[in-house]
């Protein structure tokens, strides 16, 4: 029977990993974010015009595709896959 310090100590490590992934996840979307835009919008204003949000959407789009296809690799490079 594991010790309540052991039940803690283990939480805890779940705890900081769950917030790693969240933080990770956050830096990606904002990556994803500040290039689809740098490219997509060259003349901002108050609003997005039908080209700029179909370029955002597909930017995005493919960044997703290519986080997949690397994720995919690199866990069948580790034999996870």
């Amino acid at each position: 029977m594991e010790s309540s310090g052991a039940v803690n100590e283990q939480q805890l490590m779940e705890q900081v990993q769950s917030l790693r992934s969240q933080e990770a996840l956050q830096e990606f979307f904002q990556t994803v974010r500040d290039k689809c835009f740098e490219k997509c919008v060259t003349k901002p204003s108050s609003s997005l015009g039908s080209s700029e949000q179909q370029c955002l959407a597909r930017c995005c789009d493919r960044y997703a595709e290519a986080t997949q296809i690397v994720t995919q690799a690199v866990l069948q490079q580790s034999g996870m896959g």
